[in-house]
């Protein structure tokens, strides 16, 4: 598969050749994961840059990642947007939970083929989890209040969370919603948001 690297550069000018190169080698891996596991959607698959890690670059772009910070992401999948980030932000801490058994060993397949040592998985429901995060991420795992109530028993105080959605988002109270199409002006994105909730400022 031709991975279509120029975009990515196009948006993330600041990103290393190192991080170019790993974003399509898990580019790559996804899409021969995806032919014998179902991790995202067939009729995207040719389209993984726009459809799968643009959106999940995004978050990037909406705050300030400090070292040391820690970030849980909330039912990965196939890596989304959990390792993308993970390799645009080596100084950050992330953990990935998804409760499908073989989801999250494809995940962990992935991180040890690209290296990202700063990046641990976890096969168990968030709700099992002890320890809480500064930031927390998903995408397109529940609906948004279902997700929300989620993520808000995990957060530390002062933290946010990040939610990707193509779907409704009727119910977002006090939140920002940052809508991708605007953000790269490219049509794959037209329908896509990222909702950023900010809980112990309300």
């Amino acid at each position: 598969m031709q991975i279509p690297i120029a975009i990515i550069k196009q948006f993330f000018p600041e990103f290393s050749e190192t991080m170019l190169d790993q974003l399509g080698y898990f580019c790559e891996l996804v899409y021969a994961k995806n032919e014998v596991l179902n991790l995202i959607s067939r009729k995207d698959i040719g389209r993984i840059v726009e459809a799968h890690l643009l959106p999940s670059l995004a978050i990037c772009k909406q705050d300030c990642f400090e070292p040391g910070m820690d970030i849980l992401d909330i039912g990965t999948g196939g890596g989304f947007p959990g390792i993308p980030l993970a390799i645009a932000m080596p100084q950050i801490r992330f953990t990935l939970i998804d409760s499908v058994g073989k989801k999250i060993r494809a995940v962990e397949e992935f991180i040890k083929k690209i290296k990202l040592e700063h990046v641990t998985c976890i096969h168990s429901r968030v709700e099992h989890l002890d320890q809480r995060y500064q930031y927390i991420t998903g995408r397109a795992v529940a609906p948004l209040p279902e997700f929300y109530n989620w993520a808000k028993q995990k957060l530390k105080p002062n933290g946010k969370i990040f939610y990707l959605t193509g779907g409704d988002i009727y119910g977002a109270k006090n939140r920002v919603v940052v809508d991708l199409f605007e953000l790269y002006g490219r049509r794959f994105c037209e329908t896509k948001k990222l909702i950023i909730f900010s809980p112990s400022q309300h």
